[in-house]
């Protein structure tokens, strides 16, 4: 009640949370009218002006505002919209102008509109959300660009110069790998950073210093008012010449919500000191908020907004008591109250802890000053004596090797990564409540035993929480993962282990990395106990090989399974090779055999010894999943001879949930099969507008006809099953 401008920023963010989370009353959740007019593909001309661009190795990008569509015969107003023009040889020669595009141009582009998907998976990056908080709904692939109006806003366009050329200043000084970690640290350049360092740095829990924080911004801002301070300037003209700076600065790397939150704060800093008055940090840090989300109040969940202001709740809520009660070295306390605040946060946007960050970051935060302060000196150095400010900087190069060499040592320490899943949102809710709870009886009753080991406690209760909440004892999880076009199906067993049949696209790049992986570490998945492969087609098997390479830093894959000796082709093959050099054992499997867990059964049907048709989609490995009353049958891209050999076997049964061969294609799930097996539901992996036009439709009325219930990965997202063996639930990840 003493803060009344802290209060009323406070009611502000409650009732935005109340207007955005349960109203869903945010304009940019709506669709645009493009959304709701044009369709992935179709050919745009638009005209809008460029407020910010970016430079890629293969392409430009063009932020416009104010954008006008001229699409057939109706125009559409957007507010922004992301274009991307390529940068080859053959397109740069249709493309006029596009060197001299600066921002303020109002630009004329010809192209195809693309949508932002959102996330189709538990764990997977939202790209739709994304785009949403900064206001665009679509982009556009660029075919012809042209400039309409040349007005140049100079100051953006300079500090945009600035930025292109400090980053390459940087890259020359440095080396490109060296130069792309500083860029990311100083100018929040990340498009040509190495994904290994980056990899490294979020998974040991450093991550936090190649993007633009309060930290770098507080360091810049406050570091040049107290240098004006001591150099004589009064309150009035250090403040100006402060805010001034923070705000190109700001403008310069593009406006972040960390940059934003550092730039109010630093306001109410240098107005508390210009008028006479005491700085508040709650004042200041709920001021901060508040101004944020009137701007745009889909930050509210936005992970980097959370994890922003959540370090600093820490610094001013928790790290006061934790000084009165004196339970840590002074130190580690502030390292402590960060850990504290944030770490519902951290599992559940990224599902995972770095056990040891808490002390990597007492040698890695005090000394970002130190880059931070000669990256700044040494590149301005540079620009006047390039030998001389190139040996500045080598003592960056000197400090970051030095984080790199720590950072791989705590990863190679036991338990250096608890991969613990996503928390439920009231497992957080609840954390926060006994956090701050705690914190207001810390007061009044500090000489209590218990509240010495309460730091320790409250995490671990919470992680321990978290770890045993993605799955009852005595449940069976299926999850068909929409992976594109391919295969991938995850089963969490009653006993609480975890496989995986196939894994693999021919539509989605990298899909191990950006579908599969964060999928199963949102489940809480650090092991796989098996994973089996049907056949070597790559929309089955790309997936795994990239969660075998991955595994020093990623999932850990015990047993990799594959059908019989006698149908591997080259690409199984090479599978097994790959695995042999990760450190996973590679086993094959005969017709009978079985992976036994508890009650769980997994048994090889097919392909038997008699098989002797072609390698391929007719050998897969087919596979029954028992448990107690409930049955499923997998049937990879079974087809042809292959099907009609398991129809011989004898070995069927009538299965409540079929997975649908070769992702519903008409030469697969024959009519005889499904008489056969008369599956009470189907789930089918397919990719969204694929170009194999599956599932086909007479398949999907082979299946309607014996009255399976029928769910795709292409319309509901992942699917998963629930079953305690005697009733089943379904759960669609996509709701329409």
């Amino acid at each position: 009640m003493k803060r009344p401008l802290c209060l009323a920023a406070v009611l502000i963010l409650g009732i935005q949370l109340i207007l955005t989370g349960w109203l869903q009353m945010a304009e940019d959740l709506k669709p645009s009218l493009l959304e709701q007019t044009a369709l992935d593909g179709d050919s745009v001309v638009l005209s809008g002006r460029v407020y910010r661009r970016e430079e890629r190795p293969d392409y430009q990008m063009f932020y416009l505002t104010d954008v006008q569509i001229r699409r057939e015969e109706q125009f559409i107003n957007e507010s922004n919209i992301l274009v991307y023009i390529k940068q080859n040889e053959t397109q740069k020669s249709i493309i006029q102008n596009l060197n001299t595009i600066s921002i303020g141009n109002r630009i004329r582009v010809t192209g195809e509109v693309s949508f932002f998907e959102a996330a189709s998976n538990p764990g997977n990056f939202d790209r739709k959300f994304y785009y949403q908080k900064q206001s665009i709904h679509a982009a556009v692939w660029g075919e012809k660009a042209e400039v309409t109006d040349d007005t140049v806003w100079r100051i953006q366009e300079g500090l945009t110069r600035l930025r292109i050329g400090w980053k390459g200043l940087l890259t020359e000084s440095l080396g490109a790998y060296y130069g792309n970690i500083m860029s990311a640290i100083l100018l929040g350049e990340k498009s040509e950073l190495d994904e290994g360092v980056k990899e490294l740095y979020q998974k040991s829990g450093i991550g936090h210093i190649l993007a633009i924080s309060g930290l770098h911004m507080s360091f810049l801002g406050i570091g040049l008012y107290q240098l004006l301070r001591r150099a004589g300037f009064n309150f009035w003209s250090a403040g100006a010449v402060g805010i001034l700076f923070l705000v190109l600065y700001t403008m310069m790397i593009g406006n972040g919500v960390s940059g934003q939150r550092a730039l109010v704060m630093f306001f109410v800093r240098v107005g508390a000191d210009m008028t006479g008055r005491d700085y508040d940090l709650p004042t200041g840090l709920a001021l901060a908020a508040a101004v944020i989300v009137l701007r745009q109040p889909l930050y509210l969940f936005d992970g980097g907004f959370l994890l922003s202001f959540g370090a600093l709740v820490g610094i001013a809520v928790v790290n006061p008591v934790l000084d009165k009660l004196s339970v840590l070295p002074k130190i580690m306390r502030s390292s402590v109250a960060i850990h504290l605040a944030l770490v519902p946060i951290l599992l559940y946007y990224y599902f995972e802890l770095p056990l040891y960050s808490l002390f990597l970051n007492l040698f890695v935060v005090p000394s970002m000053s130190v880059v931070l302060g000669i990256g700044v000196f040494g590149s301005v150095a540079a620009t006047l004596w390039e030998e001389g400010g190139g040996l500045l900087l080598q003592i960056c190069r000197l400090i970051l090797w030095g984080y790199e060499q720590a950072a791989e040592f705590t990863m190679e320490l036991p338990f250096g990564r608890l991969i613990l899943g996503q928390p439920e949102k009231w497992w957080c809710v609840a954390y926060y409540l006994a956090l701050f709870a705690g914190c207001a009886a810390a007061g009044k009753i500090s000489s209590h035993k218990i509240l010495k080991i309460s730091p320790a406690l409250y995490i671990a209760v919470f992680c321990f929480g978290c770890a045993f909440s993605h799955g009852k004892p005595g449940e069976l999880k299926v999850t068909a993962i929409d992976v594109g076009q391919g295969d991938g199906l995850y089963i969490r067993s009653p006993a609480g282990k975890h496989y995986v049949i196939d894994g693999g696209s021919t539509s989605e790049s990298e899909v191990g990395k950006y579908k599969i992986a964060p999928f199963l570490k949102s489940q809480g998945v650090g092991v796989l106990e098996y994973v089996f492969v049907s056949h070597g087609d790559r929309d089955h098997i790309s997936g795994i090989e990239e969660l075998l390479a991955a595994q020093k830093m990623g999932i850990r894959i015990k047993n990799l399974v594959l059908p019989s000796k006698r149908v591997l082709d080259d690409n199984l093959l090479e599978l097994a090779e790959l695995a042999k050099e990760y450190g996973t054992r590679t086993v094959t499997m005969e017709v009978g055999q079985k992976v036994s867990d508890g009650e769980m059964i997994i048994t090889y049907l097919a392909p038997s010894e008699k098989y002797k048709g072609e390698i391929g989609n007719a050998s897969s490995m087919v596979l029954e999943l028992d448990y107690q009353e409930f049955e499923m049958l997998f049937t990879g891209d079974l087809e042809g001879e292959g099907e009609q050999q398991l129809l011989h076997s004898g070995c069927l049964q009538d299965y409540d949930v079929l997975k649908a061969g070769h992702h519903g294609s008409k030469n697969s799930t024959s009519e005889e099969l499904l008489n056969e097996i008369r599956p009470e539901m189907a789930v089918i992996s397919a990719g969204r507008d694929n170009r194999y036009g599956h599932p086909h439709q007479e398949t999907l009325e082979r299946l309607e006809n014996i009255g399976s219930r029928i769910y795709s990965t292409q319309e509901s997202g992942a699917v998963t099953i629930i079953t305690d063996g005697e009733r089943m639930q379904i759960e669609q990840y996509l709701q329409f």
